[in-house]
């Protein structure tokens, strides 16, 4: 039996069991379908880029179940919280039922320990995407049944490949259709517009602006339109954590293109 915790509570998820399409995914599972081609499997974007942003998604996740304040620090003379852009506070320990959130909580305690300035939120980024965190998000994906291996063989049979693709079209299809929901409730003037985004799907929106995924998204919208559109989602919802998160991987992503160039 395998703990796979959703966007509401973690519930008991045996490894054979075949998920519901309809049902909504966790932050991170929903990043990792959209970063891929439904088709091939192959990965649209770099591997780096996509490990800062599932590490955003980890961290935003163990922050709206409240294990750790993103952009805080609890001040214990004074018993009370103050905002500080960059730093994290650990509210909860471990274990969560959630091998990836334990791992998450882990790396945020050594940072904690260790950065002592207002850059522990980027440092968490960094350390946890350097940590293999592609391929470890992706074998709990298969491990609950949301991805399995697939062998392909290319050049006439004599080269054979594996890759990983998901179970249903319809998780991927459905996380399009929750973005595409998000921005219209900005973005359109009709009196019956869709309900406002939840924390999760507003998370979804600034990550797949901060990782330029738009251009997958098969949306009527022009990228150009859209990409304004998600970073607007993100910043307007109440949870400052997300777009506090969603900074940070922007800016993460622009020390992978610095590091690049040396």
């Amino acid at each position: 039996m395998t703990m796979f915790a959703t966007a509401d509570k973690a519930n008991p998820v045996p490894t054979t069991f075949r998920l519901d399409p309809r049902g909504v995914l966790p932050l991170h599972a929903e990043l990792y379908l959209l970063a891929h081609d439904d088709d091939t499997g192959n990965l649209l974007i770099n591997q780096q880029s996509l490990e800062l942003g599932l590490a955003g998604a980890l961290l935003l996740e163990l922050a709206f179940k409240e294990y750790v304040a993103v952009g805080y620090h609890y001040d214990d003379f004074r018993r009370q919280w103050q905002r500080q852009p960059g730093r994290l506070t650990l509210c909860q320990t471990g274990p969560t039922a959630n091998t990836l959130w334990d791992a998450a909580l882990t790396t945020v305690e050594q940072v904690i320990r260790t950065h002592r300035d207002d850059d522990q939120l980027r440092a968490v980024l960094r350390s946890f995407a350097a940590a293999d965190l592609y391929e470890r998000v992706r074998a709990a994906l298969v491990t609950v049944g949301l991805l399995q291996r697939t062998t392909r063989r290319r050049l006439a049979g004599l080269v054979k490949t594996e890759t990983h693709l998901p179970v249903h079209y319809g998780f991927a299809v459905r996380a399009r259709a929750h973005i595409r929901d998000a921005v219209a409730h900005y973005a359109e003037t009709a009196r019956y517009r869709p309900t406002p985004p939840g924390d999760e799907c507003a998370a979804l929106c600034g990550l797949v602006a901060a990782l330029e995924l738009a251009d997958f998204l098969y949306d009527a919208m022009p990228v150009r339109d859209l990409n304004p559109w998600l970073e607007h989602v993100a910043d307007n919802n109440d949870n400052q954590a997300i777009s506090a998160v969603v900074r940070a991987v922007d800016a993460g992503r622009g020390d992978l293109a610095v590091a690049a160039m040396h």
